[in-house]
């Protein structure tokens, strides 16, 4: 009985650990980008949880998934959306693919992508919807964003996927199953389109 309890101590004591630490990186590095190496290397209660990237705890929190935090408790990570945006010239010519608009701020860009969960709507809603049109709008943003961003764009074609993560259960009866893929909207949008009003 006390090798039960002293195991749960020791288990115990590294997950609150590992997500101590997990907890005043992330705080830090989100909200104090400039100066987060200085801060975080001067905080006292992150020093001392120092010991868990030390081995053999490092190896045994990577054996067991401890050092996942949170996640730990659970490993069936939900499906999300993913978009992806190709850039092309007034000749076709593909001048850009990326998955997300590069913005100045770090903040913004886990705002923008908090409010992924709107393109839910693609899946569930009418064409004509209100919802549907809010995603339209959203997306229309997203992408003029990107052609703001790149030099020579003439057009833009944004599509948006659900990524499917494969379920334990899934990966049970297949361990080599890959993430799905499923595009569930496509837009094109040109540069007139988006802003042309502007040159008027």
């Amino acid at each position: 009985m006390r090798l039960y309890k002293l195991l749960f101590l020791i288990v115990f004591v590294l997950t609150i650990s590992v997500n101590v630490r997990s907890t005043i990186t992330s705080y830090t590095e989100f909200y104090y980008e400039d100066k987060a190496d200085t801060l975080l290397t001067g905080n006292t209660l992150l020093c001392a949880t120092n010991f868990i990237l030390e081995n053999p705890i490092a190896t045994f929190l990577s054996h067991t998934g401890l050092d996942t935090g949170f996640g730990f408790f659970a490993p069936n990570v939900a499906s999300e959306y993913i978009t992806e945006f190709k850039v092309f010239s007034k000749d076709s010519i593909l001048l850009q693919k990326t998955n997300f608009p590069l913005f100045r701020v770090k903040e913004t860009g886990t705002r923008v992508k908090s409010a992924y969960l709107m393109f839910e709507a693609y899946l569930n809603q009418r064409p004509d919807s209100m919802d549907i049109k809010k995603c339209d709008i959203f997306l229309k943003g997203l992408s003029t964003r990107v052609l703001l961003d790149t030099e020579r764009s003439a057009y833009v074609t944004s599509n948006v996927y659900l990524y499917h993560h494969p379920l334990l259960s899934q990966l049970k009866a297949d361990a080599d199953m890959k993430p799905i893929y499923t595009m569930i909207q496509s837009k094109t949008y040109s540069r007139n389109e988006v802003w042309g009003h502007l040159y008027k």
